[in-house]
C-alpha cells in the first residue's frame, strides 16, 4: 500500500502575476492594490500536486482541439458522490456545466417564466439574487433567523414565499454561504415537503459540500425523501481543489423531465460542456487521491476557522463559526455603519473582506472572512482587525 501524501498548507505561495481576481481586482473594489485580500472565496492554498501533474501531462501533447465528454469524467463523478456523500448517481443524470452559477442562471430560465418568483433564504451568495433579477424574475425572500451563533430557517416565512402562485423555483445553498450552516435531515425534509406541496423545483448549490467539519455531516439533497422528482443538485471542483479557474462543474438531475428542460436550455446557450483541462481535472480530482487530500484540507481549514472565530469573538463581534465552508460570517454592526467599518478595515487594518450587502439586504453590516490562507498570513491579518477596532 502506498504511503499517503502529507500536504503542507502552511507554505505561502505568491499569486502575483497570475491575474488572480482576488488580487488584481483590489484596486477596483477596495480603492488600493496593496490591501491584503480575504474576500473572494477561493483558497490561497495550492491545488494538490497529483492534480497539477495530471494537467501537466495533458499539456505535454501539443494539440488542444475539441474534446469529447469521455467516460473517466462521469465515472469519477459517480464514484465521488457515492464514496464521499453516500449518494447513488446514475451517469445519465449528470450534465457538465462551466460553473454552478451558469447552472443557476440556466435553471432560472428553464423552470420559470419572466415575471415569476424564485425563492431564496437570505443572506446568501450574491448571484442567487443577480441571476434571478437579470433574467427578469423576482426574488421571493425568506430571511434566515440568526440564533445562538448560527442560521436557522424560518419555515413560516419560507412557506409564505413558496405559497406565492408565481413561485416556481427555489435556490438552496447547501451548505450555506455565508453562514456555514450544514442543514440537517429534518430541515431538508421539511423544505422538500413545502416545495412539493407548492409544486416548486429545488436547485441545490452544493459547491461547499466537501468542506464540512465533524461531527456535522453534509446531506446531499439527492438523499432526501421526495427530492428526486423535483431537484437539481450542482457541484464543482472549484472550492475543494482550488480550481475555480478551470470552470469544471456538473449538475445531477434524477428526473427525466427536469433533466430534459435543463439540457435544452444549456444547449441553447452553448453551455453544456466544460473545457479540455476541466475534464482532465474532474477525472483526476474526484478520486481516492482527492479524498486523501480533502481529509487533510478539512482538518487545516477547521483549525483556521476556529482560530479566526475565537479572535473576533473576543473583540465582542457576533461570529458564526462555520459548520462547513472556509468562511467566517461576522457582525460588525456594533462598530457603526458598514461603509465606515469598510473604510477602517481597508485603511487601518489593511484587510479586504467581502461586505455583507453582497449577500442581500439581510447581510448589511456583516462581513465575511475567507480563512483558506496559510496561518502565517491569516492570523496577523485578523490580529490587525482586532487591534483596529479595539482602538
Amino acid at each position: 500500500m502506498d504511503q499517503e501524501v502529507v500536504y503542507d498548507f502552511d507554505a505561502a505561495v505568491s499569486r502575483q502575476g497570475t491575474h488572480a481576481e482576488k488580487y488584481d481586482a483590489l484596486e477596483k473594489f477596495f480603492g488600493k492594490g496593496d490591501v491584503e485580500p480575504f474576500w473572494v472565496a477561493d483558497m490561497d492554498l495550492p491545488s494538490p500536486a497529483f492534480l497539477v501533474d495530471a494537467l501537466r501531462e495533458r499539456l505535454e501533447h501539443p494539440m488542444f482541439g475539441y474534446t469529447e465528454q469521455y467516460d473517466a469524467v462521469f465515472d469519477s463523478i459517480v464514484w465521488w458522490m457515492r464514496d464521499q456523500h453516500a449518494a447513488a448517481v446514475e451517469r445519465s443524470w449528470i450534465s457538465l456545466s462551466p460553473s454552478v452559477v451558469t447552472s443557476i442562471s440556466n435553471a432560472v430560465q428553464v423552470y420559470t417564466e419572466p415575471g415569476d418568483a424564485v425563492a431564496v433564504l437570505s443572506p446568501v451568495y450574491g448571484p442567487f439574487f443577480t441571476y434571478v433579477n437579470v433574467n427578469g424574475r423576482q426574488v421571493a425572500d425568506g430571511p434566515l433567523l440568526a440564533r445562538d451563533g448560527r442560521f436557522e430557517i424560518d419555515f413560516a416565512l419560507l412557506e409564505k414565499a413558496l405559497a406565492r402562485p408565481d413561485t416556481k423555483l427555489m435556490l438552496l445553498c447547501n451548505p450555506q454561504n455565508p453562514g456555514g450552516r450544514v442543514w440537517t435531515l429534518d430541515e431538508l425534509e421539511k423544505l422538500v415537503e413545502l416545495c412539493a406541496a407548492n409544486n416548486v423545483v429545488i436547485f441545490s448549490d452544493e459547491i461547499h459540500c466537501d468542506i464540512v467539519y465533524p461531527p456535522n455531516r453534509h446531506i446531499a439533497l439527492l438523499n432526501v425523501a421526495g427530492a428526486a422528482e423535483r431537484c437539481v443538485v450542482a457541484h464543482s471542483i472549484g472550492k475543494t481543489f482550488n480550481a475555480s479557474g478551470l470552470q469544471a462543474s456538473f449538475a445531477i438531475i434524477p428526473d427525466a423531465g427536469l433533466r430534459g428542460r435543463f439540457r435544452a436550455g444549456a444547449d441553447r446557450a452553448h453551455a453544456a460542456d466544460v473545457n479540455l483541462l476541466g475534464k482532465v481535472a474532474l477525472a483526476s480530482a474526484l478520486s481516492p487521491a482527492g479524498a486523501a487530500y480533502k481529509r487533510q484540507l478539512v482538518a487545516y481549514l477547521r483549525e483556521n476557522t476556529r482560530l479566526v472565530s475565537e479572535r473576533l469573538r473576543a473583540l465582542g463581534i457576533d461570529v458564526m463559526t462555520p459548520e462547513a465552508t472556509f468562511l467566517v460570517w461576522s457582525d460588525f454592526r456594533t462598530f457603526g455603519p458598514w461603509k465606515d467599518v469598510f473604510k477602517r478595515l481597508v485603511n487601518d487594518a489593511n484587510v479586504a473582506l467581502s461586505g455583507g450587502q453582497f449577500f442581500g439586504p439581510a447581510g448589511e453590516g456583516w462581513f465575511r472572512v475567507n480563512c483558506a490562507h496559510p496561518r502565517s498570513l491569516l492570523l496577523p491579518a485578523v490580529d490587525r482587525i482586532v487591534a483596529t477596532f479595539r482602538r
